[in-house]
């Protein structure tokens, strides 16, 4: 994610990731992330959160993650990719 505004063109170094982690473990509270939070954070391009939260929520609560690759080259334009598997629900057979 890449800061814009006072911090542009700066990536924030800690939250990207952690919002990943977060995006795959723990879904029901990265939907909870305020626009506000996400903009201060990780700028106004960080608004592609809202396509990636679009892209989980087509998912089952619990996946398994087969891919993740990141990447922030010196343009400072980062990227990355996310291969996530279904997994069966709780309680519901395969």
């Amino acid at each position: 994610m890449r800061a814009q505004g006072e911090r542009a063109g700066l990536i924030h170094r800690y939250y990207g990731p952690q919002w990943l982690d977060r995006f795959v473990s723990a879904a029901a509270e990265v939907v909870r992330i305020g626009h506000t939070e996400v903009l201060r954070e990780a700028g106004s391009e960080g608004i592609e959160c809202i396509m990636w939260l679009i892209m989980r929520g087509a998912l089952n609560e619990q996946v398994k993650m087969l891919h993740r690759f990141d990447h922030a080259p010196v343009s400072n334009t980062a990227y990355g990719l996310m291969l996530l598997e279904n997994q069966p629900a709780i309680g519901v057979p395969p």
